[in-house]
């Protein structure tokens, strides 16, 4: 991504989104992102420039309205990949950290010069430094949705895999952090 480039975060208010909006914020980047509309001033304040309701219909003629992204990053997976030619620039890429289940009709971005990264993360000190200078820099801030204990580490799950409107739950913005206690305040009095 380059600075003044436009990018499409799906699922900005959650973990990763919400990560995403910043850091690309910070890179100097145009920022659209698809959430709820309850999560609109969330993802605003993170430094979104405009946030567009998934959960009404189709986000597509919107994004063409802007002129269409240069960069989506889906963290949201399903039709996403499938649907982002749609909305993507000439020679726009589109980046998922999602597996793919299913088989994907990808065709359509071959209209559009599109390319597609598949991102699977793994840890390395220099990306860790880099965002550390962005924690410190005050242009990322990492948004705790729930601490819960490692006891309710079941309910942790449920978090996770729920969040659907219809079942009347909702996942928590950002990340669901696991409080673990300290050694020598461990509930068992086991040190190691």
């Amino acid at each position: 991504m380059r600075a003044g480039e436009r990018v499409l975060v799906h699922g900005g208010a959650g973990g990763v989104g919400s990560a995403a909006i910043q850091i690309a914020r910070a890179l100097g980047a145009e920022v659209v992102t698809t959430a709820r509309a309850s999560d609109h001033e969330f993802v605003t304040a993170l430094g979104a420039d405009a946030a567009i309701d998934f959960s009404i219909g189709d986000y597509e003629p919107r994004i063409r309205a802007m002129g269409g992204v240069d960069v989506i990053l889906d963290t949201v997976g399903g039709s996403t990949l499938t649907r982002s030619p749609e909305i993507l620039a000439d020679r726009g890429r589109v980046v998922s950290i999602m597996d793919t289940s299913e088989p994907q009709n990808l065709l359509a971005a071959w209209g559009v010069n599109a390319t597609y990264h598949f991102v699977f993360v793994s840890p390395g000190r220099a990306k860790v430094e880099a965002l550390g200078r962005l924690v410190d820099r005050g242009e990322l801030r990492p948004v705790i949705g729930a601490v819960l204990s490692l006891a309710d580490i079941v309910q942790a799950h449920a978090l996770l895999e729920g969040g659907s409107a219809d079942e009347g739950r909702r996942r928590p913005r950002g990340k669901i952090a696991i409080a673990v206690h300290p050694l020598d305040q461990s509930p068992h009095g086991t040190e190691f």
